[in-house]
């Protein structure tokens, strides 16, 4: 009986969990199609971190058509149809955009970070090529640990289960050095990214009687910012799920593990939710893609009001 009562209580928390998969995608997928479009419409000139962005959009798009998957999977009550082997695909896959996303958010950081800070170091004049040659050891890289990330629990079998955000109860090594990527995965850019902004912050306040750069500093400044806020919004609420896991493990009663399941799962969607917040971080990265949203947007509204030659106008403004 009490299993069943800690069952109804996680249909409420299913539901939502599901609904905000459900909003994440919509919006995720709205936001990184114009970003895309953006990128091959609107962007004339390359740089290093435009390639970075660039890849940062290609692995929302793939974590986003994961998400359709996992908000039907949720809103049926975590009822999974679709098999075993799907269900393991699913969750590479999820792993390994989650992982390249971390990723090239660090990146963009970084680059930011070297380009103000340290203007003069050679890594700075990175060309266009060289970028791509190491966003393609980041997936490389990414496709290489991933594997490492899923263990599936072997007596799972039943096709109507999937495990989702929480890990599942090994002690074998395998499951441990799952845990640790997971933690390296996350803690590690997060920290990054804080020294990063640290360092923005202090050449900040160093070169305010340099007025002419002025704008240029703030805008990195709250780029790096963002992306310390997405990490801080997105991934430290599963990190601190992930360790209230281990911390009662080995509690029996059924309340403390439906909530600590529970928690794993509104955590567990959080990291999602950064495929939908990302375009924030284009806005902040140039001008260009500022403008460019906000073009698209006057154009939406007037597709709205008049399906006539605005087409060949808009075009026309971008020229």
């Amino acid at each position: 009986m009490a299993r069943l009562n800690c069952s109804a209580a996680g249909a409420v928390v299913e539901t939502t969990v599901g609904t905000m998969l459900t909003l994440e995608c919509a919006l995720g997928l709205t936001g990184n199609a114009v970003a895309l479009w953006t990128f091959f419409y609107r962007l004339k000139v390359w740089k290093p971190y435009a390639v970075y962005l660039f890849n940062l959009v290609v692995a929302d798009l793939l974590l986003i058509a994961c998400l359709p998957f996992l908000a039907v999977f949720y809103l049926k009550g975590k009822t999974w149809g679709l098999g075993h082997v799907p269900c393991q695909i699913l969750l590479f896959l999820l792993a390994f955009s989650r992982g390249v996303g971390v990723a090239f958010l660090t990146t963009v950081a970084l680059d930011r970070y070297l380009r103000v800070v340290h203007p003069r170091l050679r890594v700075n004049l990175l060309s266009p090529r060289a970028a791509w040659g190491i966003s393609s050891l980041v997936w490389l890289l990414m496709v290489a640990l991933t594997p490492q990330n899923m263990i599936i629990h072997k007596a799972i079998q039943n096709s109507t289960e999937c495990p989702s955000f929480y890990p599942i109860g090994e002690t074998e090594a395998g499951a441990i050095w799952q845990e640790v990527l997971f933690f390296l995965q996350l803690l590690l850019p997060f920290g990054l990214i804080f020294f990063c902004n640290t360092g923005l912050i202090r050449t900040l306040q160093e070169r305010l009687r340099e007025s002419d750069k002025q704008p240029r500093l703030r805008r990195a400044r709250a780029l790096v910012a963002l992306v310390l806020l997405l990490f801080g919004l997105c991934f430290l609420p599963s990190v601190l799920a992930r360790v209230l896991v281990h911390v009662f493990r080995e509690f029996e009663s059924c309340s403390v593990q439906q909530a600590i399941v529970q928690a794993s799962d509104v955590a567990g969607s959080l990291t999602c939710l950064h495929s939908a917040l990302s375009p924030a971080v284009y806005c902040f990265s140039n001008q260009a893609f500022t403008h460019s949203y906000r073009k698209v947007l006057r154009s939406l509204r007037g597709w709205r009001k008049a399906a006539e030659p605005a087409s060949s106008n808009l075009r026309d403004s971008y020229s």
